[in-house]
C-alpha cells in the first residue's frame, strides 16, 4: 500500500459510469450526478509534509527521475551534470519565453479550493503529497486559470503537470481544452489514464496515439507547442500529435477537465501538480542579433538542484547548433534565480547552474571551452517582478550573452 499523505477520505461514493464523451470535447458529454460528501473530519486531521516525511512514493519518484533520461545530443548519456537524454533525441518542445499564467500551488491552503483558478463545476481542492501541494479532482469538473479571455499569442505553449499512481490503476482521464470566446470547447487534449492520448479539433479527431506502455508511477507532464496554424503535443518524452496546419481556430482561453473515472479517488487520487502557459518567442539567432542576448526557459532544473533535467534537450540542441554553425561566437552563460530563498544560496545555485550548461556543451557537443565563458547572477538582475508566480518564473532563467 502506498502512502499518500493528506488525501481527503471521501465519506459518501455514489460512482456512476456512462457519461458519453465526445472526442472534441469532453464537456459535451455532460457531467453525472454523483455526488461526494467530504469528510471534514479527515481534512482536520491533514499533516503537512517535511523534509524528514518523504515517503515511498516520493523516493519512487526520485529514482525515476536520477534514472529517466534526457538526451545528450546524439552520443545519448548526459554529464555528470545532466540526466540521461537518450529518451530526448526525438523530442523537440521547447517552452515559450514569457510566462503568462503559472501554479505550482505553493503557498495554497490545505483544503481550500486553489486561489488561482476558477470554478466551473465539480469538486476541488488543494491536498498536501509528501512536501508539495496538489489540486485534487474527486467528482468531475472544470477549472480555469484566472486569465482575461484575449486571443491566444502567434506563438505559446501550454505544460501541465499530473501525478499517476501507477500502471496497475485504471487511471484517471485529464484534458486540456480550448475555449472560444463564447466559453464553448472547440479543441481537447486527452490523456487517457494508463496510455491513451488524443488531439481533437472543432469536432474532428486528428490524433489518437497509445503510449508503448501505462504511465509508471510519478509525475508526467502534458505538453502543447503551438502557433496559428500548427499544434504539436507531447505526453513526457513522446510527441502525441503533430498538426501541420489547422485553419478557422481561434480560441482564446483554455481550462481543465478533469475525471476520477472508474477509480475511487480515495484510494487513488486524481492530482494535479502544476500549471504553465506561456508565449513563445523568437529564434536564439533572432534574439542574439537583435539583442546580443538570448533569454531562454528551456533550461530545466529541479528545485534546489544544478543537474540539468532531460526536458533541456531541444533548446541545448538548438545552443549547440548556434555556436556550430557561427565558430566566431563567444557566449556568456548566466544562470538567474528568483528571488526566494538566501541571496547567498541563490547567487552559489545559479553559478553552478551556469557552469553545468557550460560543461554540458563542452562534453556532449565538443565545443571550444574557450568560446564559453559561464557566470551566475542569482536574483541581483530581474527581468519581472518577483511579487507573482509568473513573475518569479520569467525571472528563472539562463542567458546567453555575446562577448
Amino acid at each position: 500500500m502506498r502512502k499518500l499523505i493528506c488525501i481527503l477520505t471521501i465519506a459518501v461514493l455514489s460512482f456512476c459510469v456512462g457519461a458519453a464523451w465526445n472526442p472534441a470535447c469532453a464537456g459535451l458529454g455532460g457531467l453525472s450526478d454523483r455526488l461526494k460528501k467530504k469528510a471534514t473530519e479527515e481534512a482536520e486531521k491533514m499533516i503537512d509534509g517535511t523534509p524528514e516525511d518523504t515517503t515511498e512514493v516520493e523516493k519512487q519518484v526520485e529514482q525515476k527521475t536520477s534514472e529517466t533520461g534526457a538526451a545528450a545530443g546524439e552520443a545519448g548519456a548526459g554529464t555528470t551534470g545532466s540526466e540521461d537524454m537518450t529518451l530526448y533525441t526525438k523530442y523537440d518542445f521547447v517552452p515559450g519565453d514569457r510566462v503568462i499564467f503559472y501554479d505550482d500551488l505553493s503557498g495554497e491552503e490545505i483544503g481550500e479550493f486553489p486561489t488561482r483558478w476558477n470554478l466551473e463545476k465539480g469538486v476541488f481542492e488543494i491536498v498536501r503529497q509528501g512536501n508539495e501541494n496538489y489540486i485534487m479532482c474527486s467528482d468531475k469538473g472544470y477549472i480555469l486559470p484566472k486569465i482575461a479571455p484575449a486571443p491566444l499569442p502567434p506563438k505559446y505553449t501550454v505544460e501541465m503537470e499530473l501525478y499517476s499512481n501507477g500502471p496497475e490503476y485504471e487511471g484517471h482521464w485529464y484534458y486540456i481544452e480550448w475555449l472560444d470566446a463564447g466559453g464553448s470547447c472547440i479543441a481537447s487534449l486527452t490523456f487517457k489514464g494508463g496510455g491513451g492520448t488524443s488531439l481533437s479539433i472543432l469536432r474532428k479527431n486528428l490524433a489518437s496515439k497509445n503510449l508503448p506502455a501505462r504511465v509508471a508511477e510519478g509525475l508526467h507532464t502534458m505538453r502543447i507547442m503551438a502557433t496559428k496554424s500548427t499544434i504539436k503535443c507531447y505526453l513526457d518524452n513522446v510527441r502525441i500529435a503533430n498538426v501541420p496546419k489547422v485553419e478557422g481556430f481561434d480560441p482564446v482561453a483554455f481550462r481543465v477537465y478533469m475525471d476520477p473515472w472508474k477509480d475511487d479517488p480515495a484510494n487513488n487520487p486524481m492530482l494535479l501538480k502544476s500549471f504553465r502557459f506561456a508565449e513563445g518567442g523568437k529564434t536564439l539567432r533572432e534574439q542574439l542579433d537583435e539583442t546580443g542576448r538570448i533569454i531562454t526557459h528551456g533550461i530545466l532544473f529541479d528545485s534546489g538542484s544544478d543537474r540539468i533535467k532531460g526536458e533541456s534537450y531541444k533548446t541545448l540542441a538548438n545552443i549547440s547548433r548556434l555556436l556550430t554553425d557561427d565558430p566566431e561566437l563567444r557566449l556568456s552563460i548566466e544562470g538567474h534565480t528568483d528571488s526566494d530563498g538566501a541571496e547567498e544560496y541563490n547567487l552559489d545555485l545559479s553559478d553552478k547552474r551556469a557552469l553545468a550548461v557550460r560543461t554540458y556543451l563542452v562534453d556532449t557537443y565538443k565545443i571550444d571551452g574557450n568560446r564559453l565563458e559561464s557566470k551566475g547572477w542569482g536574483e541581483t538582475e530581474p527581468i519581472d517582478a518577483n511579487a507573482t508566480p509568473e513573475g518569479k518564473a520569467n525571472n528563472r532563467r539562463v542567458e546567453l550573452v555575446k562577448l
